[in-house]
């Protein structure tokens, strides 16, 4: 671990505080489906379009995570889907900030105040098969904890995506911070949430899902 800047939940807050939506609540809408086949095809072809939208969307939709996903995929060599959705039954988070307000599907929400903790690894000394090549998925987040109980809202990863960069966030949370840090196994296994401005335009969603399709179907090929 080491000693981080915090500025990246102030990031993400904006000036006046952002919420944001389940990306994919929002992009596997049917309402987008003409725009993944039109950057789909930009890049395997008409012929292999429907294809790929159809790859592409079942690889972060699953349903399944920790110790049931290790279960189902073991080391992923064989093969996974990743859990991209909020856990805990979270509609939404807003982020304002050094505060976080987890709004609930039942219409109820809960805020804490959250302090920069520094920059912990995810997925040291694990491995991932995709795109054909096995290699070590680790990557840095900026770690927060709640200044009060907070349950599984304790701790908070923050990869260094913003909507100003990549369009969309990418975090994880919960009560263990070890566990946390296990990208691959443990009890958030195959498990990163990702998340955009619930006021996003047209522009920025398209954007979004060009940037997602030429990710991995550039790693496919």
């Amino acid at each position: 671990m080491a000693e981080s800047k915090p500025d990246c939940l102030q990031t993400i807050s904006g000036e006046n505080g952002t919420t944001y939506s389940n990306l994919f609540d929002v992009i596997l809408s049917d309402d987008y489906d003409s725009v993944w086949e039109e950057h789909c095809k930009a890049i395997v072809g008409e012929e292999n379009a429907a294809e790929a939208v159809e790859m592409l969307k079942s690889f972060i939709s699953g349903d399944v995570y920790g110790d049931d996903a290790v279960a189902l995929y073991g080391d992923g060599s064989e093969g996974f889907i990743f859990d991209c959705w909020y856990l805990n039954d979270v509609k939404s988070f807003t982020m304002n900030g050094d505060e976080i307000t987890i709004n609930k599907l039942d219409g109820t929400s809960e805020t804490h105040k959250y302090r920069c903790i520094g920059t912990y690894q995810i997925g040291a000394d694990e491995t991932m098969t995709w795109g054909g090549e096995t290699f070590c998925p680790a990557f840095d987040c900026e770690v927060y904890q709640a200044t009060d109980d907070a349950g599984d809202f304790t701790y908070f990863f923050f990869r260094d995506d913003t909507m100003e960069t990549t369009y969309h966030i990418e975090f994880r949370y919960g009560s263990d911070l070890a566990a946390l840090q296990q990208y691959m196994k443990g009890r958030y296994a195959y498990w990163l949430a990702a998340g955009i401005d619930a006021n996003a335009d047209a522009e920025t969603i398209d954007n979004v899902i060009a940037l997602f399709c030429t990710e991995n179907l550039s790693a496919e090929e």
